[in-house]
């Protein structure tokens, strides 16, 4: 099977308690991997523009101020919000998503798979 694999770097803020003077940044990456569902030949920038259009409203913003992060801000939390989003966008697109990455460090990964490469 052929797959595209995308990254794409947030950078936002939150307070784990909510409180905006407990706000600090983050360098959020997140890494997307899906697969095209029909014949017809896809580039990068088909699935760089969905992507673009779910993580852009987040960019350089406090993410306690959304109300799908209001009261929970880590990463596992972010990832399955994320996750939601991005599997939604793709599959309506005609992708078949197949694996989600988002980290803080190279070091802390919280993964989501649903199709093996």
């Amino acid at each position: 099977m052929r797959y595209h694999r995308l990254k794409y770097r947030l950078c936002m803020q939150h307070s784990f308690d909510g409180r905006i003077d407990n706000k600090h940044h983050h360098l959020i990456e997140i890494e997307i991997a899906a697969r095209q569902i029909s014949e017809d030949f896809m580039e990068f920038a088909s699935m760089d523009s969905i992507l673009k259009e779910v993580f852009d409203q987040y960019q350089h913003q406090y993410l306690n101020d959304f109300p799908e992060f209001r009261g929970n801000t880590s990463i596992e939390h972010m990832g399955e919000v994320f996750y939601r989003k991005v599997k939604d966008a793709l599959e309506k697109q005609h992708w078949k998503f197949a694996r989600f990455e988002i980290s803080e460090t190279p070091l802390r990964v919280y993964a989501i798979v649903e199709e093996t490469f």
